[in-house]
């Protein structure tokens, strides 16, 4: 064997071991099964499998358990049972053991098992936070090479990891510079497999995580010369490239591919180029989703390189290279999965008053005893004396986004419907009709009374955009800040909101108060609490916080909102779901930064 026979065995072996890890068996996984189910199936969705080296078995992946099933069907016979998430079986060269992925001692990694199912231990060290998929053997049985992630970095990296333990080897580096990649061009590489010389690694690779609505073609079949570490670029399909597959001579590549809405495998003789389809369709791939258990489920050849095995509308089949024929392989297998606790609680739906769980857009009277919401669709105003709530807006009228007149006597709110909405004001006590005040219909939100009493300040979008565009959260791209007079009339721009958004005011009752976390917008940097004018004119940085990020974030990001109080003594800052008071000397300072 070439290149990485000698040089990955040696440098893995030479790292050292990590501690025992506890087996399902032990106690690793936190979770018990408090019930258990037991059934019959003869189909199983996202089917991973793979062929023995004698060609005479299957292993397969059926709902988080490990089965072997004999080539030509059968019983399934399971080899690891329990609530472990066991995935993505690959026999080892001599068939003796089966690498999968698993999450058995509380965390994914990687683990190796007998066909017994006995013996299974982890190889290398997970963390809490990563994920893995498409485990491939070295041709000399000494390693495992897989597809690593983490949430933060959101592409995968190819790693490899020795049969007798370690930290194993980093192969590909998705973020080369570092946090400073940007996600969009970090490196994602999937499914890799060896050429049989062990010199080549053949994977699926793009650049940037995952996304939705996208553009094909997405994924391409690389070929990675792990002696020279140089990668070329080998298909050029339309319907991307994916989950690559090499003949035991390495003569043949198989890979998946979409084509009209379906996605099917395709051939490649790499001695003289020809390309074809081998089975169309098998199932869906998941270009449009994380792919956290690759583009398609695990397929293999058998071991004289003249079929593939596969799966397809929840069966398995087998595919001749020579005919094209496809014949089924009838498997049965008995699920028996122990559970955790039951948490379904039926639950009689009344038919008298509802309690609301979502209230939308709350705001405090001037006087503080009274708050309006919006709920169920329309506005209502809670005492907090009485402890009693009634509806203000019209029945039949999709009504939201409450905001006090200075004296607290009124309310203006936003309307909406497919047509379009408007801005309205009405009497706090739900008193005779409400009175529009726009005189076109847009999509508005966010309204807020000036300090006077004269004029309602909101965001204005198209209707158009809001129906139809790719997101349905957030401030439409290309609103703007209007105002439009407290009795009605032409509405007027502020400026466009370039990402600025949450109107509202201070101590002065000339200036309105926004805020934006969105960044740079068209090269305008629009990030922290800035106030202006009514025309637009004289505007002033305040204040912007940043703090830890959650989710897939790398680094300190912005806070989400950020309200000056109506003194201008306080600043309220949300972010990462915590609410942060911060005491300002003045309402007129300058480009302060707060670091939470």
């Amino acid at each position: 064997m070439g290149f990485v026979k000698w040089l990955l065995p040696v440098v893995l072996a030479a790292l050292p071991a990590p501690p025992a890890l506890a087996t399902e068996e032990e106690g690793g996984l936190a979770l018990e099964a408090e019930r258990n189910i037991s059934f019959d199936v003869d189909k199983a969705t996202w089917l991973s499998l793979d062929v023995s080296p004698a060609g005479d078995t299957l292993v397969l992946e059926i709902l988080g358990d490990l089965y072997l099933l004999p080539i030509d069907g059968g019983q399934a016979a399971p080899i690891t049972r329990g609530m472990a998430y066991d995935t993505q079986p690959r026999f080892s060269p001599d068939g003796s053991r089966i690498a999968f992925v698993s999450d058995r001692d509380g965390k994914t990694a990687v683990w190796i098992v007998d066909l017994q199912g006995e013996n299974a231990k982890s190889i290398g060290s997970g963390g809490d936070r990563d994920d893995y998929a498409s485990p491939s053997w070295s041709p000399d049985g000494k390693h495992v090479v897989v597809s690593k992630t983490s949430w933060g970095l959101r592409t995968f990296e190819l790693w490899a990891y020795h049969v007798d333990g370690g930290k194993g080897v980093q192969i590909t580096k998705a973020a080369p510079g570092g946090k400073a990649t940007p996600k969009e061009q970090r490196h994602n590489a999937l499914g890799a497999v060896y050429s049989p010389d062990g010199r080549y690694l053949y994977f699926a690779r793009k650049y940037g995580g995952f996304g939705y609505n996208l553009r094909f073609p997405q994924w391409q079949v690389v070929r990675r010369d792990l002696r020279d570490d140089v990668e070329d670029i080998i298909t050029e399909a339309q319907g991307s490239a994916m989950r690559p597959l090499l003949s035991p001579a390495g003569d043949k590549l198989v890979y998946g591919t979409r084509y009209e809405q379906r996605t099917g495998l395709r051939v490649r003789d790499l001695t003289t180029g020809k390309d074809e389809w081998l089975a169309y369709p098998v199932q869906r791939d998941e270009q449009e989703s994380r792919f956290t258990r690759d583009l398609l489920p695990g397929y293999a050849f058998t071991p004289d390189g003249q079929s593939v095995v596969f799966t397809a509308e929840g069966g398995i089949r087998r595919v001749s290279l020579a005919t094209g024929e496809v014949a089924e392989i009838p498997f049965q297998a008995n699920v028996d999965m122990g559970l955790g606790a039951n948490l379904y609680f039926p639950y009689r739906v009344g038919v008298g008053p509802v309690k609301a769980r979502l209230l939308e857009a709350p705001a405090v009277s001037p006087d503080g005893g009274r708050v309006a919401f919006s709920a169920f669709t329309r506005v209502y105003v809670h005492d907090f004396a009485s402890g009693e709530s009634r509806v203000v807006s019209p029945e039949g009228m999709h009504a939201f986004h409450p905001a006090w007149s200075p004296d607290g006597r009124e309310l203006a709110f936003v309307s909406w419907n497919t047509g379009g909405g408007h801005i309205w004001r009405l009497r706090a006590n739900g008193r005779g009709q409400p009175r529009r005040l726009s005189q076109h219909p847009a999509f508005y939100s966010d309204p807020a009374w000036s300090l006077d009493g004269e004029r309602i300040v909101a965001l204005r979008a198209t209707s158009y955009d809001r129906l139809y565009r790719e997101h349905d959260f957030g401030t439409p791209v290309g609103s703007d800040l209007v105002w439009v007079p407290a009795t009605g009339g032409a509405v007027s721009v502020i400026m466009p909101s370039r990402g600025y958004g949450a109107p509202h005011f201070g101590p002065e009752s000339t200036r309105v108060y926004v805020y934006a976390y969105s960044g740079p917008v068209a090269g305008v940097e629009t990030s922290g609490l800035m106030s202006l004018r009514f025309d637009g004119t004289d505007r002033r940085g305040l204040l912007k916080a940043t703090g830890p990020g959650f989710y897939y974030a790398e680094e300190d990001v912005a806070a989400q909102d950020i309200r000056i109080a109506p003194d201008g003594s306080h600043a309220l800052i949300h972010h990462a779901s915590q609410l942060y008071l911060v005491r300002l000397l003045s309402p007129y300072a300058n480009d302060l930064t707060v670091n939470l």
